[in-house]
């Protein structure tokens, strides 16, 4: 199982039966193929080669032996928006199963995940989640981390530094690499959670 990071929240994952990538905005410059997209950020996507099926809302899916599924969530907290009245934009929380590695990608999350929410994603191997002055998702990094307990995080956004990257995570990253690799979801540590970052590919 490879994990491939295009810049902004785009990725690709390949495993052996099948690949998917996610979040494939126009601004995006890669050469891109993959069987399914997944997307939370609309319909305008950028050419993605070979694509069998886009998924751009909640539910369960499988696509070349890929369960996955897609779950709606909000790019603020929805207490707050209660109280003042206003609407956050819903983004969709994508978690798969790739090669035995369980991903999970948070779109644009703005909060917490409610107690159902994470119940419901249960064990994560892999997490990308967003950084940087662009994300919604501020202040709560740790929160999410305590949630979901993930094995390895990947985070994306539009732009951030090594510093943002420490200061958001309160970790210290590896070297960036060009691709995130793994057999199976034995070769993930088990007694610590590791900080990747990547290179755009």
């Amino acid at each position: 199982m490879d994990i491939l990071w295009h810049g902004n929240s785009c990725f690709t994952c390949k495993g052996k039966n099948g690949s998917l990538v996610i979040n494939p905005d126009k601004s995006i410059k890669a050469n891109l193929k993959a069987d399914a997209i997944l997307s939370s950020i609309g319909d305008d996507l950028a050419e993605v080669k070979d694509i069998k099926k886009t998924f751009d809302w909640p539910g369960e899916y499988e696509i070349s032996g890929i369960p996955i599924a897609a779950i709606s969530a909000w790019t603020r907290s929805r207490s707050k928006e209660e109280e003042e009245g206003q609407d956050g934009d819903r983004t969709t929380v994508f978690y798969f199963e790739i090669d035995n590695v369980k991903i999970c990608h948070l779109g644009n999350i703005g909060h917490k995940l409610t107690t159902e929410m994470a119940d419901e994603i249960g064990d994560v191997d892999v997490l990308l989640i967003p950084i940087g002055e662009d994300a919604a998702l501020k202040g709560k990094t740790e929160d999410l981390f305590d949630q979901i307990d993930p094995r390895v995080v990947i985070p994306y956004g539009t732009k951030f530094t090594d510093e943002e990257l420490k200061k958001a995570l309160n970790a210290q990253f590896e070297p960036a690499e060009d691709k995130f690799t793994a057999a199976t979801s034995s070769d993930l540590p088990d007694d610590k959670t590791r900080y990747v970052s990547l290179k755009k590919a």
